[in-house]
């Protein structure tokens, strides 16, 4: 004799929940978190490698900010502004 259970998909959802494996973080940031540390240890420690390890590898987030830092924001011209600058260039 057999028996037939039957489950709605929330439930069955709900039972397999445990049984998905975690969500892998990705490979960037694990180095970004891992080189932030570094950083840390780096200022309260007295170990000159280590100093000059984190000069040379410093944190991604940390490099983009000064690298784009310069750069400076310019006002967006209008159509005719543009025309007569770039008359005023050839001319």
């Amino acid at each position: 004799m057999t028996q037939v259970v039957t489950v709605s998909a929330h439930t069955a959802a709900y039972a397999m929940e445990p049984v998905k494996p975690p969500q892998r973080v990705s490979r960037a940031t694990y180095v970004e978190e891992h080189t932030r540390v570094l950083a840390q240890q780096a200022a309260q420690s007295e170990d000159l490698r280590l100093r000059a390890l984190v000069n040379v590898v410093q944190p991604p987030a940390l490099a983009l900010y000064f690298l784009t830092s310069t750069q400076q924001q310019f006002e967006q011209a209008t159509l005719k502004e543009t025309i007569e600058a770039y008359k005023n260039s050839v001319a």
